[in-house]
């Protein structure tokens, strides 16, 4: 049944004129990457979606499921065919929601509500009306995961968080992929970048013209430390990491991570790396428990002997237990209250 609902979505999906709908020229492009990969995003959204209503107690049509961060919505979409009862899309991008709204109407998947905004923005009208809260490859780019996920426990009592993420700190090939970004956007800045509000420019430098710019006294043997050692934050943080360093004489601490940086403009990390334990402390205190599973590598768009390669491998990581999380190439968090 899974496999058939799968192809019946990719063949709907896949048969979208993108090219003539109304929407921007940058979820044209994101669109088409999906596509490009279309299958595997739908197997993704599956193993989601089918995480979160497994540890639920409530009838499969009775459930509230709510995509945050759903960027070209593919999970949305998915939750909406296989007839999940309420469907929520939500994005911070008021242009991604204008143009999900399009694409969904188009293939006839719209769903019932789509959320312009942060999670404060969806607990206004759903406060502890959602079963089930999902993303896949949100959570590493959040800002202050902690805070999103205490906003997701305390508006939501008893939701279920499923969060995918490809920013798997346990996987060497990954983790040196990641590492290699950071100090890309760190140093050299993102010239490719096409996200409309995303920097291009090195985060270093963007910091430590913010410094130069608020701070003229500070000399610039002190404007290029303070520059480097906020590395990872926004700039009302730095701002207030300066001031208390001319206010005390103290540096602030250095970054616990030797690569992990954000755009200090909106702070969004870049692929954050943090461990199981990270983000379980996250959700501990709230009485959350946590399990990992693991996602599957692009079999689907591959052939010949990297298909089978891909196929052995995918077999092993579903069989594996713990041990996959050296080789999967995403990991999924997924943490339910204790007294589900």
């Amino acid at each position: 049944m899974q496999r058939l609902e799968e192809n019946r979505l990719f063949t709907k999906i896949k048969n979208l004129k993108v090219d003539d709908l109304a929407i921007s020229d940058y979820n044209k492009i994101y669109f088409k990457k999906h596509i490009q990969s279309l299958e595997y995003s739908i197997e993704l959204a599956w193993q989601v979606l089918e995480l979160g209503y497994k540890n639920s107690d409530k009838p499969f049509g009775d459930i509230v499921v709510a995509e945050i961060g759903g960027g070209t919505g593919i999970i949305s979409l998915m939750a909406k065919w296989i007839g999940i009862g309420k469907v929520i899309y939500s994005d911070t991008y008021a242009q991604s929601c204008k143009d999900f709204e399009v694409i969904s109407t188009a293939l006839g998947l719209k769903p019932d509500e789509i959320i312009c905004g942060s999670i404060d923005e969806l607990a206004k009208n759903h406060k502890n009306r959602i079963d089930l809260i999902v993303t896949r490859d949100v959570v590493e780019h959040i800002y202050n995961p902690e805070l999103f996920f205490k906003q997701s426990i305390e508006n939501f009592k008893g939701a279920i968080l499923v969060h995918n993420t490809s920013a798997n700190i346990y996987n060497i090939f990954k983790k040196k992929y990641f590492k290699k970004i950071h100090n890309k956007d760190e140093w050299e800045g993102n010239s490719n970048q096409f996200k409309p509000g995303d920097s291009v420019e090195s985060f270093y430098k963007i910091r430590l013209a913010f410094i130069s710019k608020n701070f003229p006294d500070l000399s610039t043997s002190r404007r290029e430390i303070l520059a480097a050692i906020t590395r990872g934050k926004i700039f009302s943080d730095i701002k207030t990491d300066v001031e208390n360093y001319l206010f005390t004489e103290k540096l602030p601490p250095i970054p616990a991570h030797p690569t992990n940086t954000c755009d200090p403009s909106n702070g969004n990390w870049t692929e954050h790396l943090l461990s199981f334990e990270n983000y379980e402390s996250f959700v501990k205190e709230f009485n959350y428990k946590t399990e990992w599973q693991f996602a599957p590598y692009d079999e689907w768009r591959n052939k010949g002997l990297k298909r089978m390669a891909l196929k052995i491998l995918n077999r092993i990581i579903k069989y594996s237990g713990k041990f996959a999380r050296f080789i999967s190439p995403a990991v999924v968090m997924v943490s339910v209250p204790e007294q589900i």
